[in-house]
């Protein structure tokens, strides 16, 4: 458990030093963009939870079908980064406690 606290800390610094870091307009026009990648496309699940979401606005285009879908395999990636053990929670799991500071 102790690792995963250093890591955790060391992460958040690495956050916090990159967000307080300088950063040059000139250095960031004079280099090249690179190129767009081709996005893959979005699962089956993420369409048809795209195409459940024209019941509730029939006026949802095809863009923004297609939009919802790949915004829901990016947050469902986002997901298995943020576990990626995959560990699955079970009944017998304990909550999370919960700090409070008392004023």
């Amino acid at each position: 458990m102790e690792s995963t606290r250093k890591q955790f800390l060391a992460a958040a610094g690495l956050v916090g030093a990159s967000l307080l870091a300088p950063t040059s307009v000139e250095a960031q026009a004079s280099s090249p963009s690179p190129a767009p990648s081709a996005t893959p496309a979005p699962s089956p699940a993420a369409q048809a939870f795209a195409q459940r979401m024209k019941s509730y606005d029939a006026s949802l285009s095809d863009a923004q079908i297609d939009e919802i879908a790949a915004n829901v395999d990016q947050l469902f990636g986002l997901g298995k980064d943020l576990r990626p053990k995959g560990h699955q929670l079970v009944n017998g799991d304990p909550p999370t406690p919960q700090f409070e500071v008392g004023a």
